[in-house]
């Protein structure tokens, strides 16, 4: 998650000396920051990797990219543990980090393997800045952490609704001792452009070529990672469980119901100081708080810096066994989905092949052939039917043609 904290400053209305007819400027004086305060985003998965993320707090004028902020750092176990975090090269370090497609750059983050550490042990992370040359410029560290009891998915299951147009998404979840949660989740989907195309166009030669025995622009897969504060409580129920808890809304028209769409969720337990924290920040973003509700700034992080006590740190760490649950909703079997196409056929154009220079001229125009034409029982086709091309090329719609690993649509 991605947050943006800027500072509030109280502004005081100005005197107004009638008799001297004077108006004074109000110049206030702020505190002189030699550095930015520094948030750190990132929980202690037990279990799984967790990754620690930061970033200075920028101010409201800069207008200049962030800076890197090299970090090296381990977490420490109640029993001896020590885990060395990893996503950096400095002289004496280690090799970049590989996820998901892409080398990170190192900078800003850190990751560590806490797949084998125990859930009956309390742990803190400690962590250094370091100047690109890996010289440490501070040292911090957290406040031992107990993590929070397991909570349990029991299931994810899908209603339709008609009347709105909507399907909705919910979570039946017991807490086993948890009251206090956190959630984020995930989506994939399958869809299509408006049209098949087996037709390319060649600008080079001027030329369409047939290419039915190659694969079209006509699937794609997208991917969305929720970046909300996405938080829940049970303290207030005489039961620590949900049944259904309708969590997500898709409308009947969107692209994600068109084919596949599969969901995945994950769920920890928090501590009741991390779930206040969370809840004023989700507030806050939510223009949910009052004008004395304390902003970041202003609430107690669990993170300390010491080397540099004034050194102000911004977050809250947790630390947590994850609950994780996926679910598929398939529309062939189904049918709720609801096409809303915009595509407009008068747009299309018909376009001979005896004239070249038209067909680069629709070509230039974003334009795809993908229909051919035949005229008086002739082998070869005469015209070809071209369109907008976002119509045939599904990529433009924000996927790509990246299949997922293990999709079960392996027909495409």
């Amino acid at each position: 998650m991605d947050t943006k904290y800027i500072f509030r400053t109280a502004l005081l209305s100005s005197v107004l000396l009638a008799a001297a007819s004077c108006i004074y400027p109000f110049e206030p004086e702020l505190p002189s920051v030699t550095e930015a305060p520094l948030v750190v985003e990132g929980d202690i998965h037990i279990g799984g990797q967790t990754t620690l993320r930061l970033s200075h707090v920028k101010s409201f004028y800069e207008t200049e990219n962030a800076s890197s902020i090299y970090v090296r750092g381990h977490i420490e176990g109640e029993d001896g543990t020590t885990v060395q975090g990893q996503g950096f090269f400095v002289p004496g370090g280690i090799n970049l980090p590989y996820s998901d497609g892409v080398y990170s750059d190192g900078a800003n983050q850190l990751w560590f393997d806490t797949a084998n550490l125990r859930p009956d042990q309390r742990y803190r992370l400690h962590f250094s800045t370091l100047t690109q040359g890996g010289d440490v410029l501070n040292s911090f560290e957290s406040d031992w952490l107990q993590p929070a009891p397991a909570p349990t998915i029991d299931g994810l299951s899908y209603s339709l609704h008609e009347e709105l147009d909507q399907l909705w998404i919910g979570l039946t979840m017991h807490g086993n001792g948890s009251k206090y949660f956190r959630w984020t989740f995930s989506e994939v989907w399958e869809y299509h452009s408006d049209i098949n195309s087996n037709f390319e166009y060649h600008p080079e030669s001027r030329t369409i070529t047939s290419n039915f025995d190659k694969p079209t622009l006509y699937y794609c897969w997208s991917r969305y990672n929720s970046p909300q504060i996405n938080i829940f409580s049970t303290a207030n129920q005489t039961e620590d469980r949900f049944e259904e808890l309708a969590f997500h809304r898709i409308g009947r028209t969107d692209k994600r119901l068109q084919i596949l769409y599969h969901i995945t969720v994950r769920l920890e337990g928090m501590t009741e100081d991390a779930y206040n924290y969370w809840n004023n920040i989700q507030q806050g973003s939510e223009g949910q708080g009052s004008i004395f509700s304390p902003t970041p700034s202003e609430m107690a992080s669990n993170v300390r810096c010491v080397t540099d006590p004034g050194l102000q740190v911004i977050g809250y760490l947790n630390a947590s066994v994850q609950a994780e649950a996926d679910m598929y909703y398939d529309n062939k079997q189904v049918g709720f989905y609801k096409a809303s196409s915009s595509r407009n056929i008068r747009d299309d154009q018909k376009v001979s092949v005896n004239r070249p220079d038209s067909m680069a001229y629709w070509y230039a125009r974003s334009y795809l052939p993908y229909s051919a034409i035949y005229e008086d029982m002739s082998d070869a086709p005469s015209h070809y039917m071209w369109t907008p091309k976002p119509c045939i090329d599904c990529r433009l719609q924000g996927g790509s043609k990246n299949k997922p690993e293990g999709w079960p649509n392996d027909h495409r």
